[in-house]
């Protein structure tokens, strides 16, 4: 006989002798197995139960988000994409600062925590609730909140408390951002338009102080009336960067012109009307003062469904625990079986 077949011939003997050996001991292994499968089904019933409830978020509407055009008058933020506007709720939505504020809530502690905790902790334990599924790029465009806790009902009602508090604290985000970029952009108006006046003022000044000085020269040389040149349209357009011929021309014109022009830049100085660009501040000024922004109109997301009472438990699995128990109890149970045949064997042969 060859030595290969003699050999597969000796497997098939040990393999035989080893079930049968297995075999004779199956009340024993059917015992440790049953005990093992008996431990992780009672453990699986006092694990507690673990409800998810969920809330499907859309972007907003375009009708949800028209009071925020409003912004466009400031001049001071570009338009807000839908997209972007629901980031910033979910940063809320996940946030310390709405938990801070959910835990305040009436009833919330008490109804989440059992002993009395610190803030800190309930904080971190609201984090471990909840979770946000963002859908990968190139599908819907939908995000699930989700929270969870042992008891089904008060599962849903927090999911919902909690959207709604996040609602409402990106309303008064939005609202105290524009009141501050309106205050903002008025004030840069006002400082606008305080420099084109007082820099219209300094111009007239000076205008009034060269006519004043030309005034004097003509009154000293007696010239009440302009005098005649063939030259001067030629002198004023040529000369004007030179200041000595510019005086002469002006003290030409004699004092009765030079008094009249004097009074004339002096009623200019209270009339901000003549202020180039004054206009268009004022009224942009008038436009902003009389917009008033409602963040109560404003919706950052789309509830698609609202969280609803589970009926099923998501933890424990109760079946996935009693199988792999009864799994590893059989396992548990062949290699004890087999350790103790191997020490009677060595007994028996030694």
């Amino acid at each position: 006989m060859p030595r290969k077949k003699a050999e597969q011939i000796d497997d098939e003997i040990g393999l035989f002798e080893l079930f049968e050996s297995l075999w004779k001991e199956k009340v024993l292994i059917v015992a440790i197995t049953a005990v093992i499968t008996l431990i992780g089904l009672v453990y699986s019933r006092s694990i507690p139960l673990t409800y998810e409830a969920r809330v499907e978020i859309l972007p907003p509407s375009i009708s949800d988000i028209a009071e925020l055009h409003k912004f466009v008058i400031l001049k001071t933020s570009q338009s807000i994409a839908q997209s972007q506007i629901l980031t910033e709720f979910l940063s809320i939505l996940k946030s310390n600062q709405l938990s801070k504020k959910f835990l305040h809530e009436e009833g919330v502690m008490k109804s989440l925590f059992a002993k009395e905790t610190t803030l800190q902790s309930a904080m971190k334990k609201i984090d471990q609730m909840t979770q946000l599924e963002v859908p990968k790029k190139g599908f819907k465009n939908e995000v699930f909140f989700k929270l969870q806790f042992n008891d089904a009902d008060l599962a849903a009602k927090f999911a919902n408390q909690l959207v709604d508090l996040a609602i409402e604290q990106y309303r008064m985000n939005l609202a105290l951002t524009f009141n501050s970029e309106k205050n903002q952009r008025i004030k840069q108006l006002n400082d606008k338009k305080s420099s084109l006046i007082d820099t219209n003022a300094q111009l007239l000044d000076q205008e009034i102080t060269r006519l004043e000085e030309a005034f004097l020269i003509a009154k000293k040389l007696d010239i009440i009336e302009p005098l005649e040149s063939k030259d001067q349209t030629v002198n004023n357009k040529s000369l004007s960067r030179l200041m000595t011929e510019e005086m002469r021309y002006l003290y030409s014109k004699g004092t009765r012109a030079l008094n009249a022009e004097i009074e004339t830049v002096r009623q200019r100085k209270n009339n901000l009307a003549m202020v180039r660009g004054l206009i268009d501040i004022d009224q942009e000024l008038s436009l902003i003062n009389n917009t008033s922004f409602n963040a109560s109109k404003v919706t950052p997301i789309t509830i698609d469904l609202a969280a609803t009472t589970p009926e099923r438990h998501i933890k424990p699995k109760r079946t996935l625990i009693v199988l792999l128990s009864g799994v590893i109890g059989g396992v548990l149970a062949i290699i004890y079986v087999l350790i103790r045949i191997a020490v009677r064997n060595r007994k028996l042969h030694p």
